[in-house]
């Protein structure tokens, strides 16, 4: 699309008899619009239908839309010297060829789209070509002044062309001035040079006639040639003229009898030669070249001065003479024999920097124009045989450009391209004469006058026609004007006229003229005797008439077959005019009778018609209404309303109808606003009516439509908003004629479009009376081609270049392929239209990626992004200027190559890679199959092995036990003698020894099935390791072995399971005598690192072997083999048992041992107990101690505590555990920390807690003090307490119980069962509240099992004193239920407690605040009366307290989720 600057002049002289001129459009092109520059000094149109224009800086390619500049910069590769272009022209092959002002010549190669220099090198690049001749068989003549020329024919490769030099210095040959060169229908190629003629046959055989080889001044110079038949003519000088015959091959030579030049010659229609002699003048021959006529001087013009410079004989045999004159012409007629001498007014400037030359152009339709010397372009008016100015007449009105030209053309298309000089391009478009303009006004401007809103023609052949400026003027057939009506309803031309803005004239079955009007209402014409005279009678909107006209905007007015009149109001919806018996008219409308009309949506209808079937259709602007014409009374009329329904095709397309027409077949169509075209398909029943609409994509130029009219063909004229539309009654074409083919920028009225009997139509506008007979109109076929325009792949422009993506112009190329990495590409096209390319809309697609047609109306660009690797099409087509869409469809295969690693030879290595995969993965899995086979045998075998000695150990735990116990009991007589108690002792040992074995089988057993945890607690490593050693004490004497105990400190704590660290200990040192021999030494070691305790045991033992050392954990696994002492026998369970319990306390196992020297077993034990899991169980004792004392924060003993969560009270003197504590119960409470029975006390009632841990033992006050206090004071008594103990008699438990303790704990204890312990405290506690809070003001007895269970678990849970609180306070409540006044300091007042104590009292126990209480009781017992039913809801209201009814609602829908009333409902339905 161009500029806005681009201006368009659009000049109708339809009705100017004096001077008429083509009705056309001008369009301005300047360099503001793309133009390389102002001068245009050539041009040409190319094969595809591209413009090339030579300009005086570069060529300016056009498609329609933009130019596209060639020109010689820093920032390209042209090759130009100069960039000033004089001439451009098209050779068969399509390539542009340009000569440069410096007499370079230049071929635009289509398929690289550069341009190249016809000679870079060699003999003949010095040479100044002139002009250019193209033959039709591909050979370019490049022409100089006088110093021969250059042949140039095609390569054997496209693109190639062989450049040969003829009869030049260039070509060491003698300098001869070639005129010009001529192909015959024979092939042969003619050179007219100034020394005889040269011929090329096609073979290439070359042939001299006519030239002075011996230089003896006898050559003979050739002007010009033309064909007819089998002769050929050439012009010489000295008036002769050589005829040749294709046929024999032989010249013959006429000599005329004027000594000058011929210069040019010919044929005209007849066969008659035109022979021009330079300073003579125009000789007219038949073709034996015997003289017809011979205009020279004695015709009244002075050849001799002003001699002839080209001459042309157009299609009509009109001969036109160029003389070397400025602004001069001569015409010849051949068929009558006149000659004329035409001169045009030429624009003076002075500032010219070259004459324009002669140029003459000739249309398809017969129109010529003529550009003398120097200026003047005129029109050839052949009907008045009249050359008239072309709207260029210097100091004409009507004077639309510059009249000096330096070329002009026709396009295919018929438009006229003038270039001028500075002054840009002009294009000029001719239209469609068939459609003509009558203007009330005169005038190239919006007016009132002008826009037609009502037209109709009468039973007399008249015209009616309504402006609106209120004039309603009547026209004879001719569009002669009859008169305008006046007030007195005279059609007169004299006189005032009536001032009525019609919007509908019709003519009734009496002859009665009607007109509706917008604002004076309807006005009725009666006719008297003269047919020039009515009588007036009109009829408005009266608000004290209920039977006068609805609305005074009255838009249509239709008769039924009753002769009632349907008149359509916008604003009042529809009224029926009645006759009455006296001649008057009343109406029938909603104000009245006809109450059935849909007045909410219908009040603004437009149109109104009926059909054959006797229905009458209004439209309106939300819909469209039917109903019968047949009824007995208004009030039974039956209206139905169509509208357009979502997803319904058979509906209307759009609400808004502007215009009905009924055909001459009886259907109907509709013109709607924005919904295109509607035609009604079926009636089936009363309520089911289909549609069909017809839209821009059937081939309408837009969807807005104002008017229809039908044609004697059936055919369908539609006036829309971008001009006029035709459809084909029978294949439902759609023909557009868009404003520019219509002459001016017309605006159609609505519902303004008639056929006159004539079969004329005529069409309202916003500029006059469009009228038009339609079987005159022609259809725009006109097929554009398309051409790419551009190209974007990866979002750069890329331009045609072997080797690259784009090896050449897209245009020429059949496919294009693209790599993977550059699968983005964006097309951009134009169809050569240059009549109207503002109006051509585009569709395409990509076969392959799109499903369907891209209808992108106006848009030139198609962009895909991201195509996946694949073989596509792209596909493109489009309408003609006219909107019609036409058979023009371009299309190229397009490839997108995938990655290497997409490609079939990828596929195939993925293939191979996969099975090679798939291989050694089948192996891999046959070896770890194999390999856990192995495993799970030996895994068997280690599980038969422990199976079978856990039921060994079963089976020997009695008989040990059997003798364990009797020995036991006989150890302790006194009267055993030392070798008897000895012997006993032996038989002991060996007894535990073995209960220990078997122990450690059964403990391998729970390992394996998870079942083993641990008890961690903190024990003092030092001591507990002597005393494990003492075991071994007797051992080591009998074997004389040293046995050693080394540790750096006499106490060290550590968190351990004391029973699994004891069998750690006890079996390495087990291991350690069984392989260590006399008189070697064990030492036992404890150390203390930074972050372990390493405890040791190390012998002078046998060593392990390197080999064996990874096995020694594994169970069975023995040294006997390697064993010295044969004697000692090994179950390898004692090491394995080892590692397994030192993995499970996270603790690290090191061996280092050097066979025959001893080994040495550490173990690393982790200090403190994070390491330890949440699946372990930690024991709690008075004995523990912390590890930072220092760390213990002070103020956590007196906080201020936040109601975020439970408070706890922990009193306790031992800091250590009651750090331990806190510990554990941080994360779920508020902390509160108390040392002694007495600060436990002052906290406890300070603060409230929502539960007490405290142990019993402690100074100042103890547990039980501290506990029978809290339970007897009422603020406290509800708070649950936990007492922890190392007490662990009988009695402590009873006295505790019967204080009312919850629970009672002996320590050590389990931190899980403590923290479970509170858990369902605190659990038991809110369920004591629930309970209280669903049955406060319970009158009802009935409980279920559930309930009592519940009730039974409350009183077992709550003190006595809170009981007695309860009861009190509901008894209170009950008394005082009524008492709207009664506050929350009242129930404080009767409690006799403070407020805060109160408050948490209540809260604890109920888990309501007093406010909340007292609400849940008056609600409660309100719901409790309703159950009666004995009372209304305003005495239940006051009955409970609350004095407003409608608080009383509210409370009860919060509590209940329902209102009185329908909680009253619902028990009644119970």
């Amino acid at each position: 699309m161009m500029k806005n600057s681009v201006y368009i002049i659009v000049f109708l002289l339809s009705f100017l008899p004096a001077r008429a001129q083509l009705n056309c459009t001008f369009t301005h092109y300047s360099q503001e619009n793309g133009l390389s520059e102002n001068s245009v000094m050539d041009m040409v149109q190319d094969h595809d239908g591209m413009l090339w224009f030579a300009t005086w800086d570069g060529i300016s390619r056009f498609d329609g839309y933009d130019f596209k500049v060639y020109k010689a910069r820093k920032d390209n590769a042209m090759e130009w010297t100069s960039n000033r272009i004089d001439r451009l022209c098209v050779d068969v092959h399509g390539d542009v060829w340009c000569m440069a002002y410096d007499g370079h010549v230049f071929r635009f190669d289509k398929r690289m789209e550069t341009f190249t220099e016809v000679l870079v090198s060699g003999p003949g690049k010095d040479l100044i070509v002139t002009s250019m001749v193209p033959l039709s068989n591909g050979s370019i003549w490049l022409l100089t002044d006088d110093n021969g020329g250059i042949r140039i024919s095609s390569g054997k490769h496209a693109g190639e062309t062989d450049p040969e030099i003829w009869l030049s210095t260039a070509a060491n040959g003698k300098a001869t001035r070639i005129y010009t060169a001529f192909l015959d229908s024979k092939g042969n190629e003619w050179i007219l040079t100034e020394n005889g003629l040269q011929r090329i046959g096609p073979d290439g055989k070359q042939n001299a006639y006519f030239v002075d080889t011996r230089n003896n001044h006898s050559q003979q110079s050739f002007f010009a040639v033309a064909q007819h038949e089998q002769t050929l003519y050439f012009t010489s000088e000295q008036g002769r003229v050589w005829k040749y015959s294709l046929k024999d091959d032989m010249f013959t030579l006429a000599e005329l009898p004027y000594q000058d030049d011929i210069t040019h010659v010919l044929t005209l229609p007849d066969g008659r030669l035109v022979l021009t002699a330079r300073r003579k003048g125009v000789l007219i021959t038949d073709s034996l070249l015997n003289p017809v006529r011979f205009y020279g001087t004695a015709e009244g013009f002075d050849f001799n001065k002003y001699p002839i410079r080209n001459a042309y004989a157009d299609r009509h045999g009109e001969i036109w003479i160029a003389v070397d004159r400025i602004g001069y012409i001569c015409r010849i007629n051949s068929q009558t024999g006149k000659f004329h001498v035409e001169q045009m007014n030429v624009e003076q400037d002075a500032a010219d920097r070259s004459t324009p030359v002669f140029s003459i152009c000739e249309d398809k339709r017969g129109n010529l124009w003529v550009h003398p010397v120097g200026g003047g372009l005129a029109w050839f008016d052949r009907a008045h045989d009249k050359l008239l100015p072309f709207y260029d007449e210097a100091g004409s009105p009507d004077w639309r450009f510059s009249n000096k030209l330096h070329a002009m053309m026709v396009d295919r298309q018929g438009n006229l391209w003038l270039g001028t000089h500075s002054k840009g391009l002009e294009k000029i478009s001719f239209f469609n004469s068939h459609f003509q303009l009558m203007k009330p006004l005169p005038c190239n401007y919006d007016t009132n006058t002008n826009q037609i809103r009502a037209l109709c023609e009468d039973s007399k052949g008249r015209i009616w026609m309504g402006t609106r400026d209120g004039k309603v003027s009547v026209y004879s057939h001719e569009f002669e004007l009859i008169g305008y009506l006046t007030a007195n309803g005279q059609i007169t031309t004299t006189g005032s006229p009536i001032s009525i803005p019609a919007y509908r004239i019709i003519e009734d079955s009496r002859g009665t003229i009607w007109i509706a009007s917008k604002g004076t209402g309807v006005i009725g014409l009666v006719p008297r005797s003269d047919d020039r005279s009515y009588r007036l009678t009109s009829y408005a909107y009266d608000p004290n008439d209920i039977y006068s006209l609805s609305h005074n905007s009255v838009y249509d007015i239709c008769e039924d077959s009753h002769g009632r009149l349907w008149v359509a109001t916008f604003g009042g919806g529809i009224n029926c005019m009645e006759r009455q018996a006296d001649g008057s008219y009343r109406f029938i409308n909603t104000r009245n009778n006809l109450k059935a009309y849909p007045m909410d949506r219908c009040a603004k209808a437009r149109a109104i018609q009926r059909d054959k079937n006797g229905m009458l259709w209004a439209a309106t602007s939300n819909g469209l209404l039917s109903f019968y014409e047949e009824f007995t009374r208004p009030e039974a009329v039956n209206f139905k309303l169509h509208v357009r329904e979502p997803n319904n095709t058979g509906s209307l397309s759009n609400n808004d109808v502007y215009d009905i027409l009924l055909t001459q077949e009886g259907g109907l169509f509709f013109a709607t606003f924005g919904g295109g075209l509607n035609e009604l398909k079926s009636i089936e029943g009363s309520d089911s009516i289909r549609f069909t609409s017809y839209t821009t994509a059937q081939g309408l130029s837009t969807d807005v439509l104002v008017s229809l009219a039908e044609d004697a063909e059936g055919n369908i004229w539609i006036g829309t908003e971008s001009g006029l539309s035709r459809m084909n009654v029978d294949s439902r074409h759609f023909d557009n004629f868009l404003k520019g083919e219509l002459g001016e920028e017309l605006i159609f009225e609505e519902s303004t479009a008639i056929r006159l009997s004539d079969g004329k139509l005529l069409f309202g506008s916003n500029r006059g009376l469009l009228f038009f007979d339609p079987a005159q109109i022609n259809t725009n076929e006109y097929v554009p081609n398309i051409v790419f325009s551009g190209v974007k792949i990866a979002n750069e422009n890329v331009s045609p270049q072997e080797g690259s993506v784009l090896p050449e112009s897209l245009n020429s190329l059949a496919s294009l392929t693209l790599p993977h990495n550059k699968n983005t590409i964006s097309l951009s096209f134009a169809a050569l239209d240059m009549n109207f390319p503002e109006n051509v809309k585009y569709a395409y697609m990509l076969e392959g990626f799109d499903a369907n047609w891209n209808y992108v109306d106006k848009q030139r660009t198609a962009t895909y992004t991201n195509l996946p690797p694949g073989d596509y099409t792209f596909r493109i087509r489009s309408t003609n200027g006219a909107g019609i869409w036409v058979k023009n469809e371009r299309s190229f295969d397009l490839t997108v190559r995938p990655a290497f690693w997409e490609t079939p030879y990828a596929y195939i290595l993925y293939v191979i890679v996969f099975l090679c995969i798939l291989l050694g993965g089948a192996y891999t899995l046959f070896v770890i199959y194999r390999l856990k086979h192995e495993v799970s045998v030996e895994q068997q075998v280690s599980d038969m092995k422990l199976r079978f000695f856990t039921n060994i150990s079963h089976e020997l735990r009695t008989p040990l036990t059997l003798i364990e116990g009797p020995l036991s009991y006989i150890m302790k007589r006194s009267d055993l003698t030392a070798e008897v108690r000895e012997q006993l002792q032996v038989v002991e040992r060996n007894t535990r020894r073995m209960l220990r074995l078997v122990n450690q089988i059964l403990d391998f057993r729970k390992i394996q099935n998870n079942k083993m945890k641990l008890c961690v607690e903190q024990i003092d490593i030092v001591p507990f390791t002597r005393k494990i050693m003492e075991n071994f004490e007797s051992a080591a004497e009998e074997n004389k072995i040293d046995f050693i105990f080394e540790s750096e400190q006499p106490s060290l704590k550590l968190w351990a399971d004391a029973d699994k660290t004891e069998k750690i200990i006890f079996n390495l040192l087990s291991n350690a005598f069984k392989y260590t021999p006399s008189g070697k030494t064990i030492t036992v070691f404890i150390h203390e690192n930074e972050s372990s305790i390493a405890v040791g045991v190390q012998d002078q033992g046998i060593g392990i072997p390197e080999n064996m050392k990874k096995s020694i954990f594994v169970r069975f696994e023995t040294l006997l083999d390697k064993n010295l002492f044969a004697n000692k026998n090994s179950s390898g369970i004692g090491l394995s048992l080892v590692k397994e319990l030192a993995d499970m306390h996270h603790a690290a196992i090191r061996v280092d041992s050097k066979e025959g020297e001893g080994s040495c077993f550490t173990i690393e034990f982790l200090k403190g107990k994070e390491h330890y899991g949440k699946e372990v169980e930690f024991i709690v004792s008075d004995d523990v101690e912390s590890e930072s004392q220092a760390a213990l924060p002070e103020t956590l003993l007196d906080m201020e505590v936040s109601g975020d969560k439970n408070t706890m009270l922990l009193v306790e003197d031992n800091v250590e555990l009651r750090t331990f504590l806190r510990n554990i119960f941080h994360s779920q409470f508020q902390i509160v920390e108390a040392s002694n029975g007495i600060e436990g006390t002052e906290k406890a009632k300070k603060y409230m807690p929502d539960i007490i841990i405290s142990d019993i033992m402690m100074p100042e006050k103890d547990g039980i003090s501290l506990t029978r206090e809290l339970r007897n004071d009422v603020a406290t008594s509800h708070i649950p307490i936990v007492l922890l103990t190392a007490k662990t008699d009988m009695d402590s438990k009873l006295q505790s119980m019967e204080l009312g303790v919850d629970s009672y704990i002996t320590k050590p204890f389990s931190a899980v069962y403590l923290k479970a312990r509170v858990d369902n405290l605190l659990a038991r506690r809110q369920r004591l509240r629930q309970f209280y809070c669903e049955h406060l003001m319970d009158i009802n007895n009935t409980i279920t099992a559930e309930e009592a269970q519940v009730e039974e678990e409350v009183k077992t849970t709550m003190s006595t004193q809170d009981k007695a609180f309860i009861d009190r306070l509901t008894e209170f409540m009950e008394k005082n239920i009524d008492n709207g006044d009664l506050v929350v300091d009242n129930l404080v007042q009767e409690m006799a407690v403070s407020r805060s104590v109160f408050f948490k009292k209540l809260k604890s126990l109920t888990g309501l605040a007093p406010v909340e209480f007292i609400k849940e009781m008056r609600v409660k017992r309100a719901a409790q009366l309703i159950e009666t039913g004995e009372f209304n809801m305003t005495q239940i209201a006051y009955m409970v307290g609350i004095n407003d009814p409608r608080y009383f609602s509210k409370c009860f829908k919060q509590r209940f989720g329902m209102t009185p009333t329908e909680y009253k409902e619902k028990t009644r339905n119970n």
